[in-house]
């Protein structure tokens, strides 16, 4: 991926965009009234909740996994990044928007703020943006604060997709609302809201109810389990189609039945596109790999992909230098069996313990296999945390090479933070941060 592509994010500018359009169209309706601190107020609430219900929507848009999202914020990994910022600012502005609104309120009187916040059952279209604030905020709270099973989390999302239409029926029937269709009501944000709820509501429930059905997956059969430690690798067998990918890339993979396994899960392949059969590295930490322990063989999964641009076939520069955390090894497994020989590359396989190193036999064999693949291992209980410094002393020719981190959070902003401090270039940074497993 060149630099000039990575930074032209053209999804940002669509998001601001989507923002920015209902704000323009009010204020070209109804100029921002300056006349006393009430008016202004009461203008920054409406504002608030215009960009708010625009972006929520927006973020309910981007929970689907069309391709079309790749090229736009340059892979799914990041799409779901962008989804989570974006969620995120929509819960700020829509938190703002009745906060406004107390504010102009309580300029009148204390008694008046404390009237518009008491719930009333004799206004439900206004006790329905109490509800839908509320559940947002129990929402939002689950899903980025508290720690749950990808089932919940999955749940979670869709709860706030239902909070999205709960809101979009206060916005339209509230007294006073420029959405609505009395004497208040502006023609132009009616319709831009109108096919944004719209499109929002065709992914809700394409995306809820019809994803199984109208997305294409790529069926495929379990050969094998192995387990070592807290890892599992499945092998996979293809049932019809076989399914073509970058190393590096992952998919999501769910059993063809009901239960636990039914949900759709995240995973890298961690063997070569060459390669018949589909292997995937699993970390068992949610409710995915406890089921898988019950799978047996010839068990029918289905996989829709591949997603994801971390892989060292898109990368501008010769000289690599990988970096894994734990199962993070899992990309480069894919990466290292398909490299070739024009690329000079560094692995740093930084683990616990000897005991959590899965791949270990597989990954001394190809630094025996390849002149161009280099192996060093580092373990936390021997030799401590892996730094940016030790990366430095032991390789080489690191003036123009690519740096690809894969690995826990916490490990890759340290050492992205240590390579920036080294002055090695943003753009000769790639990580790779999707990670809902």
């Amino acid at each position: 991926m060149n630099s000039r592509r990575k930074y032209f994010n053209p999804g940002g500018y669509l998001t601001v965009i989507i923002a920015l359009t209902p704000v323009i169209l009010w204020l070209i309706a109804m100029p921002l009234d300056w006349d006393g601190a009430q008016n202004i107020f009461q203008s920054l609430g409406k504002l608030a909740g215009l960009a708010g219900m625009a972006l929520f929507a927006w973020a309910v848009i981007l929970s689907a996994r069309f391709k079309i999202y790749n090229r736009m914020f340059h892979g799914l990994d990041n799409t779901y990044r962008a989804h989570h910022n974006i969620g995120s600012i929509a819960f700020i502005l829509l938190l703002l928007h009745p906060l406004f609104l107390t504010i102009r309120y309580f300029l009148i009187s204390p008694n008046s703020a404390f009237e518009f916040l008491k719930p009333n059952l004799l206004s439900p279209f206004r006790a329905l943006g109490s509800i839908a604030l509320f559940g947002m905020v129990l929402a939002i709270i689950v899903t980025l604060y508290i720690k749950v099973s990808y089932k919940f989390f999955i749940l979670a999302q869709r709860l706030l997709g239902l909070i999205l239409f709960v809101g979009a029926i206060h916005a339209v029937f509230v007294g006073g609302s420029n959405l609505g269709f009395r004497g208040n009501g502006i023609l132009s944000l009616q319709i831009y809201f109108a096919v944004l709820i719209a499109m929002a509501l065709i992914v809700y429930v394409y995306r809820s109810i019809f994803h199984g059905n109208f997305a294409k997956f790529y069926e495929y059969k379990l050969d094998d389990i192995r387990k070592s430690g807290s890892i599992y690798e499945i092998v996979l067998s293809p049932i019809g189609d076989k399914l073509n990918f970058v190393p590096g890339q992952y998919a999501f993979i769910k059993q063809d039945s009901k239960g636990l396994l039914g949900e759709s899960h995240p995973f890298s392949m961690s063997s070569s596109p060459d390669e018949s059969k589909l292997k995937f590295g699993i970390k068992a930490l949610g409710d995915f790999t406890a089921a898988l322990e019950g799978a047996e063989k010839g068990t029918t999964f289905k996989i829709d992909g591949p997603y994801g641009t971390f892989s060292n076939k898109v990368v501008k520069n010769s000289r690599q230098i990988w970096i894994a955390g734990g199962i993070g090894v899992t990309p480069f497994m894919s990466m290292a069996k398909s490299a070739d020989e024009t690329q000079q590359i560094d692995l740093y396989y930084a683990l616990k313990t000897k005991q959590d190193a899965f791949y270990l036999a597989e990954l001394e064999a190809l630094d025996k296999q390849k002149s161009n693949f280099n192996l060093i291992t580092y373990f936390e209980d021997k030799d401590g945390f892996l730094s940016a410094d030790i990366i430095f002393e032991k390789s080489k020719n690191l003036e123009d090479a690519n740096f690809m981190i894969c690995g826990p959070s916490a490990m890759m902003k340290a050492i992205k933070r240590q390579l920036k401090q080294k002055r090695v270039k943003n753009k000769n940074i790639n990580t790779e941060e999707f990670n809902l497993s």
